[in-house]
């Protein structure tokens, strides 16, 4: 297997997005002290987080490949370049390596209850991929909560980074911001993936209800982090972050709230949907302004 389909398998460029997001979120509160961050813990968690994610993006493939041959069949990978058979051990592999990584996290943090969530995690993405994705909403909700987790551990594990409650209740509100907008942005999936999903079965929104009304949901729905980023901004009262937050962030989602009803075709969800992810990626880097307000408080 050449290396290039394994990344491709994998989706590294999410994954590497997912560091990102985790390395700035736990040594935000300290960019002035690197030494109060706990880099050993930090990749403990970061490996333990990207290889279960990586393994739930295989075991997601191994499930979908009917799907995918007709939503994006230029994409198909299992089946073609990887053995089914393939496919599987990475994704055993990926998952026991992901959860040993867990476990001796919680055990360094003497919080060994905590192993027993990356256990969790293992076996939600796993059911994601075979039945819950295909249920209405269900499947949309638990994508959504692993991407807010993966800021939220952050937290959870305190030996990574002692950050002050303050700090910690921010954390929290972006944790509720990705989940928001993962959310919006998986529902904008199915609405692209409907025909694939409706061979396979699936009971996705858009076939549930239709394409129409899904996309009149998420026009009303966006505008929950359209407003949260304006209230945000407002509120640590910082002409910088405003402005930031105002050319990244808002004007983007007032513009997806404008076009997600004239969208018509796979181009249009596309276009729009590449956007939510940048909103997304601007949003967590908006957390090193947040970071030097809050130093300066």
């Amino acid at each position: 297997m050449k290396v290039k389909y394994f990344l491709q398998l994998i989706r590294y460029k999410n994954l590497l997005m997912l560091f990102l997001v985790q390395f700035l979120f736990a040594n935000a509160g300290n960019f002035h002290s690197f030494y109060s961050f706990n880099f050993f813990n930090f990749i403990l968690l970061a490996q333990a987080t990207i290889l279960l994610a990586a393994a739930g993006n295989v075991i997601n493939d191994y499930f979908d490949v009917i799907a995918d041959n007709i939503n994006k069949p230029h994409k198909v990978l299992i089946g073609k370049t990887i053995s089914k058979k393939s496919s599987l051990l990475i994704y055993f592999i990926l998952n026991v390596f992901g959860i040993i990584s867990g476990f001796l996290l919680a055990y360094i943090s003497n919080k060994p209850i905590y192993s027993f969530l990356f256990l969790v995690i293992a076996l939600l993405l796993y059911f994601y991929s075979k039945i819950l994705k295909k249920i209405a909403l269900v499947g949309n909700v638990v994508v959504s909560t692993f991407i807010s987790l993966s800021i939220m551990l952050v937290v959870v594990f305190p030996s990574i980074n002692n950050n002050s409650p303050t700090y910690n209740k921010i954390v929290i509100v972006y944790a509720i911001f990705a989940f928001i907008l993962n959310f919006v942005r998986e529902l904008l999936k199915d609405v692209e993936d409907v025909n694939g999903d409706y061979k396979q079965h699936m009971k996705t929104l858009p076939i549930v209800i239709g394409k129409k009304r899904t996309l009149n949901i998420l026009f009303y729905l966006n505008f929950i982090p359209f407003i949260l980023s304006i209230l945000f901004a407002s509120m640590l009262n910082n002409s910088l972050i405003v402005v930031y937050m105002l050319l990244f962030i808002t004007l983007p989602l007032g513009y997806f709230i404008y076009k997600i009803k004239e969208a018509k075709n796979k181009k249009d969800l596309s276009i729009l949907s590449t956007l939510l992810k940048l909103v997304m990626l601007f949003g967590i880097l908006s957390i090193l302004f947040v970071n030097q307000f809050l130093l300066k408080n």
